[in-house]
């Protein structure tokens, strides 16, 4: 079993597609967390929630030559 985070809020049982994204986010080392350590921060960091998210987001990392973790904790792949 692997700790996801004091924010992590699991998908539906069925949802394919939110799971396969939490797969990702964990195997890119990153993990639910807010800014505050503890989990009681109010702005937790964007982390995506569907397969397309994370598709998207490592096309424009490899494109712009960013690691897995940067890629997937972008809020908006094509910002900046």
């Amino acid at each position: 079993m692997t700790f996801a985070g004091h924010d992590f809020a699991a998908p539906r049982r069925l949802d394919d597609s939110g799971w396969r994204a939490v797969a990702a986010v964990l195997a890119a080392g990153l993990r639910y967390e807010g800014f505050e350590p503890c989990g009681c921060g109010q702005d937790p960091k964007f982390r995506p929630r569907t397969a397309a998210q994370v598709r998207a987001r490592q096309r424009v990392g490899r494109r712009r030559g960013l690691s897995e973790a940067e890629a997937l904790a972008a809020t908006d792949p094509y910002a900046g």
